[in-house]
């Protein structure tokens, strides 16, 4: 039983460095789409702004760029997405794992007290005997 419960620990060990990756990727992802949405608002700030507005080139040039940042967003979306499923996912094994490992535990607990139980009750025995 102690080899099950030590390679119980080993996986609730490597789920969470899982967990801890997915984590790190959310805030990775958070940080794109946050300086996509700075870029966006510059860009917008920049067109509504009185003489820029009348240059063409400059204005396909910034609805270009926005088209890239939208599409960078959507990818960013759809990758967060993803994360987020596989972080609640490796959030569930995780409870799982840790539930399992407590029950383990217990067993193992239970099966060195009785043996403790047992050594103690032969010798008495013995000593009577």
């Amino acid at each position: 039983m102690a080899r099950n419960s030590q390679e119980i620990e080993r996986v609730l060990r490597l789920q969470k460095q899982i967990f801890l990756f997915s984590s790190w990727l959310l805030q990775k992802l958070d940080a794109q789409a946050h300086v996509l949405s700075e870029k966006e608002r510059r860009i917008m700030y920049s067109l509504s702004n009185g003489d820029l507005a009348q240059h063409d080139r400059f204005i396909a040039s910034a609805a270009s760029r926005l088209r890239n940042i939208l599409h960078e967003r959507s990818e960013i979306s759809d990758a967060r997405e993803k994360v987020d499923s596989e972080y609640k996912r490796q959030r569930m094994m995780l409870r799982i794992m840790e539930k399992r490992l407590a029950k383990m535990r217990g067993g193992e607990r239970r099966a060195a007290q009785d043996k403790e139980l047992d050594d103690l009750l032969d010798n008495e025995i013995h000593r009577r005997a």
